[in-house]
């Protein structure tokens, strides 16, 4: 009892001193937003386990604050783009938190995230705007965050192709060791899912004759490869990276295969990231999710009105049973557009065993036997989100100054219906990528 009453004194004493931003305990208690599981755990008062939190502030945080986190006893890691900070420490350090700073948006654990694994240019019209529009992403980039990406790729070369690769989580976040690698040849070492979304955003086909070029073959891309293993933190890490390097490598779209369940709130780490991201003028995508055909199953990521949501269709323009579906007339939770996710060739990394693994009976009967060494196929959100990313950037390129907002409104007003299926499945139906590059020429 004695050590607490000198801890909550001089708690008192610090915030009088440094921050003019602490206020009351009960206002703290009624802002602050909580994540269930963080609920849960403060809950249990025998509870008192090292966890890795995510604490978002109202505005970015002060050296005041840092301070503060410290002088309780987390560890610290701040984000320099973000209002964010990462800490570990013991879980009841939250509440003598709670019961000082008043500048806190939520509390979020560091939990696990997912990839969303499950002729395409034709199909959305993509060959013709570079035929008979002549867009074919050039003078556009597009960040991709996700395991990485293998540059070593004939398609993807590192240099030409894939102006920079990063290879997060090669150090501890509240450790002394660099977070990340900058200039790698090859960041997807054992998944293969970046690399495969790469070559669907803006693959060169050199390997394939131009048979299988991305969406966007003129586009460069820049690697944010977070591993197999993605969490909240690794991706926050990515988005602060791309936000901090937007001016130097010039990226104007941010594409992310991988989300989570559960509900949607702006006040998350994560659509406070996108959210910065798109206030930036990058256009972000997210995948849908892969939890349909039930309703209220889209990843929470995806439903911020500020990116593009992308459902899963079939080659024949039909939805695919395993894209997430939102709820009906609910204003946030729904796609935004369909995009082809089902049996889609791409890219395939030199040390992606994953991919490679899911790929192999499908690849047999859907690859030439010369081009199995350079492409694999695969199903998914995860693969619908890239052709949007894709379309974006032919967009970007026939009118440079479209912004975020109005990439998303011409690609609903232009795509082709989708009968039988509501908004809060397919959203506005199948993209149309000629006539959404058209659009944004005359917008």
């Amino acid at each position: 009892m004695k050590k607490f009453s000198v801890i909550a004194l001089a708690l008192m004493l610090f915030s009088l001193v440094l921050s003019p931003s602490f206020s009351s305990p009960k206002a703290s208690l009624l802002t602050a937003e909580l994540d269930p599981k963080v609920e849960r755990l403060l809950a249990n008062p025998l509870s008192n386990e090292e966890v890795e939190l995510i604490i978002t502030y109202k505005d970015m945080p002060v050296l005041s604050d840092i301070k503060l986190l410290k002088l309780l006893g987390f560890e610290v890691n701040p984000f320099s783009e973000l209002p964010i900070v990462a800490v570990k420490g013991k879980i009841g350090l939250v509440n003598e938190l709670l019961l000082t700073a008043s500048n806190i948006l939520s509390i979020y654990a560091n939990d696990d995230l997912h990839y969303f694994l499950r002729d395409s240019r034709a199909l959305i019209g993509a060959e013709a705007v570079w035929n008979d529009l002549g867009f074919t992403g050039k003078g556009v980039t597009v960040a991709v965050i996700d395991s990485g990406i293998d540059a070593t790729h004939p398609d993807l070369q590192y240099g030409e192709k894939v102006v920079q690769n990063v290879k997060f989580v090669a150090g501890d976040l509240f450790g002394n060791q660099p977070l990340y690698l900058e200039n790698q040849l090859n960041t997807d070492t054992t998944s293969g899912h970046g690399t495969h979304v790469a070559g669907t955003i803006a693959g060169s086909g050199t390997s394939s004759n131009g048979l299988y070029k991305g969406i966007a073959p003129d586009a460069k891309l820049v690697g944010l490869g977070v591993g197999e293993a993605i969490n909240i933190l690794w991706s926050l890490e990515a988005f602060d990276y791309a936000i901090k390097n937007q001016e130097k490598y010039g990226i104007d779209i941010i594409s992310n295969s991988w989300g989570s369940t559960g509900e949607y709130s702006p006040d998350h780490p994560i659509n406070v990231a996108s959210k910065k991201a798109h206030d930036a003028g990058m256009t972000v995508v997210f995948a849908a999710g892969n939890e349909g055909p039930e309703d209220n199953t889209l990843n929470p990521y995806s439903a911020a009105p500020w990116v593009i949501s992308v459902a899963a269709g079939t080659k024949d323009k039909q939805l695919a049973d395993f894209s997430s579906r939102g709820v009906a007339g609910d204003e946030f939770l729904h796609p935004d557009i369909t995009a082809p996710g089902v049996d889609i060739v791409a890219t395939r990394s030199s040390t992606g065993l994953v991919m490679n693994l899911l790929g192999t009976v499908t690849d047999v009967s859907y690859i030439e036997a010369t081009h199995l060494p350079f492409y694999t196929t695969s199903s998914g959100t995860s693969m619908a989100a890239p052709h949007i990313s894709g379309v974006a950037a032919l967009m970007k390129e026939a009118n440079p100054s479209l912004s975020p907002d109005q990439a998303l409104d011409l690609m609903i007003q232009t795509a082709d219906p989708m009968p039988g299926y509501q908004l809060h499945e397919a959203g506005s139906g199948y993209v149309n990528a000629y006539e959404a590059v058209q659009a944004a020429l005359i917008q």
